[in-house]
């Protein structure tokens, strides 16, 4: 019976193998030798009696035969970490379905499979009754679901119990127990994990690591972009740090693709390792974002950042480690280095004058700007690529004299206005004609008055004139100017012709000016200067305008002679056209002397041709200002007078009998009543201050802009010319008989009897009557005025004062 049960044993045995290698069974499940040794257990059971005699008895009285459980797979989800621990455990998900499979004999004889975490089936934690849980269901093979829960402490798995099924009227079962077989065995603990090394280590080397790449990183970017020749540089011309620096680097530096290739070998090593080490702490995807963002971030951007300004001095701190790289990795990386020297060549690096301008050209200041010595020798090394034509000012924007030009004040002016000190002189009328140059030196002892012409001056000093192609080379130029062949040269070009007889056309000028400020890259500009430059034609903004007027003074217009004739015209149109100087006014005789002595002559033309915006007006060329009270009354006899009226500054030119002031001549008229009351002088000064009602404010400005001979009468002389006048009428009545002097001086003591109160102060007859004040003169004075009156000729006085009168007109 023993033989035959074997038998049996090992035929299930084969065939469930069988079957597990079919379905892909883990090894680690179930082996041929777990089955063999289940069942010799069970042979050796059975041969050595040890289910009892009653039980086998009770087994064949009833047919029921008992399900054994040969092994146990667990069906984990393909993503679960879990598998088996060191025992040999099977480890789930707490909480999480899962399907399990057994294989055994006799399995369909099973009622319930009872799941428990102590060593007692009547405990149980999961039951799983075989009519209504398992899926698949045979005599050898059955499959299940199941979740469980996560064991309690000091708890380490559920055990499986087997309860098979009994039949109708035998006597029930007794005490089951759970199987022993830990392969039947499931735990909720997780088991943990192995690392290659200690976990406080491992990450303690992904650390360092992490900064083996930084270095590796920032040195072959800081490293590898200093090029020997900027080592050598440095150690030349910089700090003393930067050239302690470099001297270390430059060594290492001229291996350059040894250098490279060492570095990038290291590079790759330590981002290989980071990538393997970071898998062991976790897994996925987790582990791909964490060695990514840490070799990024910490071994890319920022020691790269850092190297990219400061890669001396990295470089040169971190010499030996760079040197024992090199060792580690020199049998791969020194056959590399060599094909690429082959391939590519020796590393070199060369700078031409071009590369040099720009290097230049971009060293720039705090502010921005480029330093005024780098300007300079960015000009010195630029001027060999230009020519003339790059530099000249062009003929068009060139200030020129014909050699017909009278040198007279007003062209002196002119001249001295441009700012220039070398005119070219032209004959013909044709601008490519130029024949001489005018130095402005050469007016220094030149007489106006004189009115020599531009060719007489420039033929007795004969300064030479230049000619110069416009295709020549700056440095040539330059060269000829510098052996004294004059500052200045005219530029002409070739406008065809035959061989031998080239025709030419003036372009432009160019002067040693031109050449220095390409040089220093700015302009030069001296006190003298108009604009800027001689090609934008940008004005030179200057402090406020060159006051010209001190060498004119601020005194009121000189008077001058006039003609015979032009005083009897004058006074005809006078009479003719203004009642104010008419003979009920003005007496012929002091007519004419007021005449002769109101003729006024103002030139300005010599310091007009300066223009207007380069001086300011002296106060004699100022005849009305606008909304500025004024007592003159103007008439032009020759020239003209520029006159600006209204808001938007029209203007128009007056000639001559044009006249100005007539409102104060209307006054005068309106007023002769009272201008005869004084027998004294009046001033001007007086006037203003005693009289601004016989004064105008004009609505416009006008200014001599050239030469101008006019008549500028004031109210003071208007005044003393009636006066004159008076007197001169009175003298007959003066004279008649010294019986109606009695008589007069009677009346005359009547009258003044008659008024208010005497006036002391002749001159205060000027005031009007609305805001005279009161006399200071007492009554008890008056009687000693009389007997003054009386005692002292009248005409005697009256003469004097014509004759002053006469005088100050």
């Amino acid at each position: 019976m023993s033989a035959s049960c074997l038998l049996l044993i090992l035929t299930i045995s084969l065939s469930f193998h069988v079957a597990t290698a079919q379905n892909g069974v883990d090894d680690e499940v179930t082996t041929v030798a777990g089955i063999l040794d289940s069942a010799t257990t069970a042979a050796q059971a059975i041969d050595n009696s040890t289910i009892t005699p009653q039980s086998i008895n009770n087994n064949t009285n009833t047919g029921i035969k008992t399900p054994t459980i040969f092994g146990m797979r667990v069906e984990l989800p393909a993503d679960d970490p879990f598998g088996y621990d060191k025992h040999g455990v099977c480890s789930v998900t707490p909480e999480e379905e899962f399907k399990v499979v057994i294989y055994g004999n006799h399995l369909d004889k099973i009622h319930q499979i009872i799941w428990t975490f102590t060593n007692n089936c009547s405990e149980p934690a999961y039951v799983i009754d075989a009519l209504n849980h398992f899926k698949i269901h045979f005599n050898h093979k059955a499959t299940f679901h199941l979740t469980l829960k996560l064991l309690p402490e000091m708890v380490h798995a559920y055990k499986m119990c087997v309860k098979p099924k009994v039949a109708q009227g035998a006597p029930p079962l007794g005490e089951i127990y759970p199987l022993d077989d830990i392969s039947t065995w499931l735990t909720t603990e997780r088991p943990p994990k192995e690392y290659f090394l200690p976990l406080p280590l491992q990450i303690s080397c992904i650390g360092f690591l992490l900064v083996l790449s930084a270095l590796f990183s920032g040195l072959t970017l800081g490293l590898m972009s200093l090029t020997p020749q900027e080592l050598e540089l440095v150690i030349k011309s910089g700090a003393v740090k930067e050239q302690k620096c470099a001297a270390k680097i430059l060594p290492i530096r001229k291996k350059g693709n040894l250098l490279l290739c060492s570095l990038l070998l290291g590079n790759v090593i330590v981002n290989s390792a980071i990538s393997i080490l970071m898998g062991e702490l976790t897994t996925g995807i987790y582990a791909l974002i964490g060695s990514t963002l840490g070799i990024v971030i910490f071994g890319e951007i920022l020691p790269q950042s850092i190297c990219v300004k400061k890669g001396l001095e990295v470089g040169a701190h971190t010499i030996s480690i760079t040197q024992l790289f090199i060792i580690v990795t020199y049998p791969i990386a020194w056959p590399v280095s060599k094909l690429l020297d082959c391939l590519l060549g020796d590393e070199y690096q060369a700078y031409d004058r071009k590369r040099l301008m720009e290097l230049v050209k971009m060293s720039i200041t705090d502010n921005g700007q480029v330093a005024n010595e780098l300007k300079i020798a960015v000009g010195a090394m630029e001027i060999a690529d230009k020519v003339v034509k790059d530099v000249m000012t062009k003929i068009d924007d060139v200030f020129m004299l014909p050699d017909t030009t009278v040198l007279n004040a007003k062209t002196v002016m002119e001249i001295v206005k441009m700012g220039y000190t070398r005119i070219p002189v032209y004959q013909f009328g044709d601008k490519n004609n130029v024949t001489d140059m005018l130095f402005v030196k050469d007016l220094a002892l030149l007489d106006p008055d004189d009115n020599f012409t531009v060719k007489t001056v420039c033929g007795y000093h004969k300064h030479p004139v230049k000619f110069v192609m416009n295709d020549t080379p700056l440095p040539h130029l330059l060269e000829a100017f510098k052996k004294g062949e004059g500052h200045l040269a005219m530029v002409k070009r070739s406008v065809g012709g035959t061989e031998g007889h080239e025709a030419y056309e003036l372009v432009g000028v160019v002067t040693l000016e031109d050449i220095v400020e390409e040089i220093l890259q700015a302009e030069i500009n001296d006190e003298f200067d108009i604009v800027t430059d001689n090609v934008n034609k940008v004005k030179i903004k200057k402090d406020p305008n060159r006051d010209a007027t001190k060498y004119f003074g601020d005194h009121e217009a000189p008077q001058t002679m006039i003609s015979m004739q032009l005083q009897m015209v004058a006074l005809q149109w006078m009479v003719s056209n203004e009642r104010a100087f008419g003979l009920e006014f003005l007496d012929t005789n002091v007519l004419e002397r007021l005449i002769r002595s109101s003729a006024r002559r103002v030139d300005v033309s010599a310091l007009m041709a300066m223009g207007d915006d380069a001086i300011n007006v002296p106060r004699l060329a100022k005849v009305y200002t606008k909304e500025e009270p004024s007592d003159k009354y103007i008439l032009i006899l020759e020239g003209r007078i520029q006159v600006t009226i209204g808001a938007s500054g029209m203007m128009f030119e007056a000639g001559p009998w044009h006249h100005f002031g007539g409102e104060i001549m209307a006054k005068m008229v309106d007023g002769a009543a009272t201008l005869g009351r004084s027998m004294s002088i009046v001033g001007t000064s007086d006037l203003s201050a005693r009289r601004p009602d016989l004064m105008f404010r004009p609505d416009y400005s006008a200014v001599v802009k050239e030469d101008c001979t006019y008549l500028e009468i004031s109210v003071a002389a208007y005044i003393n010319a009636y006066k004159a006048s008076l007197m001169q009428r009175e003298k007959p009545l003066t004279d008649a008989s010294d019986v109606s002097h009695n008589s007069s001086a009677h009346n005359s003591t009547l009258s003044l009897a008659e008024k208010p109160g005497p006036i002391t102060d002749p001159s205060a007859m000027l005031v009007p009557e609305n805001i005279r004040k009161p006399s200071l003169v007492s009554v008890e004075t008056q009687p000693k005025i009389l007997n003054l009156i009386g005692q002292h000729p009248v005409a005697p006085v009256a003469e004097e004062e014509e004759m002053a009168l006469l005088d100050k007109i």
